[in-house]
C-alpha cells in the first residue's frame, strides 16, 4: 500500500468527473458525508457545498491538494490523511461515501488505479472500510471497471446484505466501460 508520504496523486479524469456528476445527483442526502480517497479535492470540495464531509486519502499529497483547492478552511469539509476509513471510529456516522477506488486488474503495483490481480481486490477493500461506518440506509457509490471481476464484486457486495445496482456506465477506450455502482445497507 501506497503511505502518507507519496507524493504522486491521482490526475482527475473523466472516472473523476463520472463519480461526481453520480455523487451530485444522491445531494443532499442529510448527515455527514465522506470521499475515500479524495486525491485532488474535486468531489469533496463540492459535496461541501452541500454539507459536511469527512475527505481521505493515504497520500499526504492529495491531502494538501484537497486543502488547497478549498483555499481556505471550510467549516464543511475535514481533510485527514489515512489509509481508507481505518482509523475513524466504527459506527453508524456516514450517509453516504464515495470512492473511486484503484479498479484495473494489473498484478503491477501501482496504488493510484492498480485494483489487484482481478481489479475487484482493492475496491472490496474499500467498500469492507466503509461499511463498518455507514448509517442504516446509507449509501456508497464507486466505480468499477468493465475490465475487471465486476460481477463477483456485485455478488459479493449483495451477500454481506448491501442493496447493490450498477447505475451508470461511460465508454472509456475502445474496450472498457466504468460502471458507477450504488449500495445501499438497509436498515438495521
Amino acid at each position: 500500500m501506497n503511505n502518507c508520504g507519496a507524493d504522486a496523486v491521482y490526475e482527475t479524469s473523466e472516472d473523476t468527473i463520472f463519480l461526481l456528476r453520480g455523487a451530485e445527483r444522491l445531494v443532499p442526502v442529510g448527515g455527514l458525508m465522506c470521499e475515500v480517497g479524495c486525491g485532488k479535492g474535486l468531489i469533496s470540495a463540492t459535496l461541501a457545498e452541500y454539507g459536511e464531509i469527512l475527505a481521505t486519502d493515504i497520500n499526504l499529497s492529495a491531502v494538501r491538494e484537497t486543502l488547497a483547492r478549498v483555499k481556505k478552511e471550510s467549516a464543511t469539509l475535514h481533510v485527514v490523511c489515512c489509509d481508507r476509513l481505518e482509523p475513524i471510529r466504527e459506527g453508524k456516522v456516514f450517509s453516504l461515501v464515495v470512492f473511486n477506488p484503484p479498479y484495473l486488474p494489473e498484478e503491477s503495483f501501482d496504488p493510484r488505479w492498480c485494483g489487484g490481480p482481478t481489479g475487484i481486490e482493492m475496491p472490496l477493500l474499500f467498500t469492507g472500510s466503509v461499511l463498518k461506518r455507514l448509517a442504516d440506509r446509507g449509501l456508497m457509490m464507486f466505480l468499477l471497471s468493465s475490465l475487471s471481476d465486476w460481477k463477483t464484486a456485485l455478488r459479493e457486495l449483495n451477500e454481506k446484505g448491501l442493496r447493490v445496482s450498477v447505475i451508470g456506465t461511460l465508454r472509456v477506450g475502445l474496450y472498457e466501460e466504468l460502471l458507477l455502482v450504488l449500495a445501499a445497507k438497509p436498515r438495521a
